[in-house]
């Protein structure tokens, strides 16, 4: 069976760029009202459960997962209200705000499950995970 999960990180901004005239003025910096720009080209990861992660976590993929979610920092499900079976589609999201640059500088992740999980192990992971 092949169980795998797609870790998605982006960087973002939600304020216009920022830049010193000539004269040395500086201008930029306003809030873009929810809109965006990309500031790093999103990375995709993909893990993939293997025969070590298997011998490491006692063949529990689950918790297997739920390690690795955890450590992606999401929390928020695509999904509301999660119920007993999650489609493939479904994403859980999460965001990191520079403590320096505040929203000027934001990365986001998102993270799905693909392959082989079944609805009803999809749904108990983002049970797990999910801070609702």
């Amino acid at each position: 069976m092949s169980y795998t999960i797609e870790i998605t990180r982006s960087v973002v901004s939600y304020r216009t760029p920022m830049g010193v005239t000539p004269t040395g003025g500086r201008y930029g910096g306003e809030w873009m009202e929810g809109e965006n720009r990309l500031i790093e080209q999103p990375l995709t990861v993909c893990e993939a459960y293997d025969e070590g992660d298997a011998e490491w976590w006692e063949g529990d993929v689950i918790a297997w997962a739920i390690d690795r979610i955890d450590q992606a920092g999401v929390t928020e499900p695509s999904i509301y209200p999660i119920s007993d079976a999650i489609p493939e589609h479904a994403w859980l999201h999460g965001r990191y705000e520079d403590p320096y640059e505040g929203d000027s500088k934001v990365t986001e992740t998102s993270v799905r499950l693909t392959g082989d999980w079944s609805p009803q192990q999809r749904a108990e992971i983002f049970h797990k995970v999910s801070c609702l």
